[in-house]
């Protein structure tokens, strides 16, 4: 039994080649025992980059990274299909590698195959691979990319049927782009729509996310030079995943108060809208809105995010928590800091943030961008954390808690003082949607807990 459980170092990749260097391991043994990518540079919680690649395989989670040419995007998604899943499918493991190029036709070449005596097609024995990799996605023009959506869905249709993907529940999927100003001829724009399948948006060009100096010097101590994709180790601990992948979906369907807090500041505050009520796709009237006179008003700069994007939040959260704790069991984990922090990586590339601004003052650069504007996000929603949490955490209890007051640093409930004792403190109203974030979907919760919560008495 022990065996089956994960343990962070089973995860460990290029670290463990750095590792066995340091211990005086030879090259030849590096070379038939470890996985090649390294990267240590940390992003939050003490999990670095290869870490937040790391938890988004364990949620399942369908994710794409971008970067320029060389910069080690494809040696990371090698390593997880060989390291992890045991290399390809057709040799005996549980991984689907798809290079784009514009003449793809998957269904034909890895879903499907023909069977002579019958004159017809028949599914292969890849719809239930673990890993789906798609290499150079916005190679392939954008007609040929909707063939990816089903991957992104982890559902296919065949002969009028759905077709689930994967096993035991569990797909994971990653695909790697080219996005640039310009600089790549060969590659195609992708839609909305892909990105929204493929949402946890690793981008190595930005500086967060580029390995450290020493990590690339240790790169050039323990493995020759070889332009290519260097081969790692085949090896299969897809099982003791797939376990790890159950406890992270059931982990976040409750990820705690604080998680709900900001989930829903981010899907129902940023519905509001001080002009409309409603934000228009695009964004276009927030630059000539009179609320936006400065045109940084923070409701102009991003919408709010769709179901799946929210739903990915969720489980991506719950798989980073899950790895913060494989790795470091005795540390605290700041459940906000988490979301905000997940949010930031799945949003870049949602369409959730004003075009205009994007390319006027950030060039472009989603994540930059994405960065500053959630960081502001989580600046607001910690300066009404306070009430936010009290409200929902005695809505739970039954308890309606909607006005407050504050005493010796300590805000209490305003409705609970009698007449007389309302004289000498100031009411505190937060829940109001007349600011650039909505609040007053606080209240609705509020509402709806309590009265939910009393029917199941």
């Amino acid at each position: 039994m022990a065996q089956d459980k994960l343990k962070y170092d089973d995860l460990v990749l290029g670290e463990k080649a750095r590792n066995a260097f340091l211990a005086g391991k030879s090259f030849n043994y590096i070379k038939d025992n470890c996985a090649v990518y390294l990267n240590t540079r940390e992003v939050y919680a003490g999990l670095h980059v290869t870490d937040f690649a790391i938890a988004a395989i364990l949620s399942g989670g369908k994710s794409i990274y971008i970067g320029d040419a060389g910069c080690g995007k494809s040696q990371l998604v090698h390593d997880f299909h060989n390291n992890y899943f045991g290399g390809n499918k057709a040799d005996g493991g549980d991984g689907i590698w798809i290079r784009g190029r514009p003449e793809l036709d998957i269904y034909s070449e890895v879903f499907t195959q023909l069977n002579i005596n019958k004159a017809a097609r028949e599914l292969t024995g890849n719809i239930d691979a673990l890993i789906y990799i798609v290499d150079e996605l916005n190679r392939c023009p954008p007609v040929a990319q909707n063939q990816f959506l089903p991957i992104g869905d982890g559902m296919m249709d065949y002969n009028g049927k759905n077709i689930e993907l994967g096993r035991d529940g569990y797909i994971a999927a990653i695909a790697t782009a080219n996005i640039g100003n310009g600089e790549y001829k060969g590659t195609f724009e992708s839609d909305e729509a892909l990105y929204n399948r493929f949402s946890i948006a690793i981008n190595f060009n930005s500086e967060m996310f580029k390995p450290t100096q020493e990590d690339e010097m240790f790169l050039d101590f323990i493995r020759e030079a070889n332009p290519n994709i260097k081969i790692s180790p085949l090896r299969d601990i897809s099982a003791r995943i797939i376990k790890a992948n159950k406890k992270i979906r059931k982990q976040s369907r409750d990820l705690g108060i604080e998680a709900i807090g900001v989930k829903n500041y981010l899907r129902f505050g940023l519905r509001n809208c001080l002009a409309n009520g409603e934000k228009e796709k695009g964004m276009m009237h927030c630059q000539d809105c009179s609320n936006n006179d400065s045109g940084e008003a923070l409701c102009s700069l991003i919408r709010s995010p769709q179901p799946r994007t929210l739903d990915t939040l969720s489980i991506y959260a719950a798989g980073l928590y899950y790895l913060a704790k494989l790795k470091y069991p005795k540390q605290q984990v700041d459940t906000i800091e988490l979301m905000f922090k997940t949010f930031e990586l799945i949003g870049a590339y949602q369409n959730l943030l004003n075009p205009m601004v994007l390319n006027s003052n950030y060039s472009g650069n989603n994540s930059k961008m994405m960065a500053d504007v959630v960081s502001k996000l989580k600046d607001d929603f910690r300066k009404n954390e306070d009430y936010i949490l009290t409200g929902l955490s005695e809505a739970i209890n039954g308890k309606s808690v909607k006005h407050f007051f504050e005493q010796d640093g300590k805000i209490m409930d305003y409705s609970a003082l009698n007449k007389e004792a309302k004289k000498h403190f100031k009411e505190i109203s937060p829940f109001v949607d007349s600011r650039e974030i909505g609040l007053g979907w606080v209240k609705d919760s509020i509402d709806f807990n309590v009265s939910y919560r009393s029917k199941l008495k």
